[in-house]
């Protein structure tokens, strides 16, 4: 795993924890100006799947949208894309990205490879920046 990813959880007062849960393979919490991450790491099975985990529960804590299932439908929604917008920021630097696609390097495995994250976070990731106008100009097809 990327120590990058823990050098951020420190600069952002995330305690990042690895313990088995029933409820789901990762989740943050928010206490007293804290973020605690949780990644089940029994119930993941790549690098990359727990990279992603770990970069998403970043997302929320980084773009400070934590909620709870008192929250309505919309505000979770928005939450999960802020989460992934932030998460794709660290795992696939807009920058970084569009030097893949000019290289040529376009195929949703091989962008997965190439920054060690999964095809369907590559899939979301695409889809954010597509939405943000990220990718104009460029010889690509969503």
């Amino acid at each position: 795993m990327d120590t990058y990813l823990y050098d951020v959880a420190n600069e952002h007062n995330c305690y990042i924890t690895q313990n088995k849960t029933k409820a789901s393979k990762s989740f943050v919490m928010e206490t007293d100006d804290m973020y605690y991450i949780n990644i089940d790491v029994s119930r993941i099975k790549t690098s990359a799947e727990k990279k992603v985990y770990l970069a998403h529960e970043l997302g929320h804590c980084i773009s400070g949208t934590t909620y709870t299932i008192n929250h309505s439908k919309l505000y979770r929604g928005s939450a999960e894309y802020k989460a992934d917008y932030r998460a794709a920021q660290l795992l696939m630097p807009i920058n970084d990205l569009r030097d893949c696609i000019c290289k040529g390097i376009t195929e949703r495995y091989d962008l997965a490879e190439y920054f060690n994250v999964t095809e369907k976070f590559v899939e979301r990731a695409l889809y954010i920046y597509g939405n943000k106008g990220l990718l104009e100009n460029l010889e690509f097809t969503l």
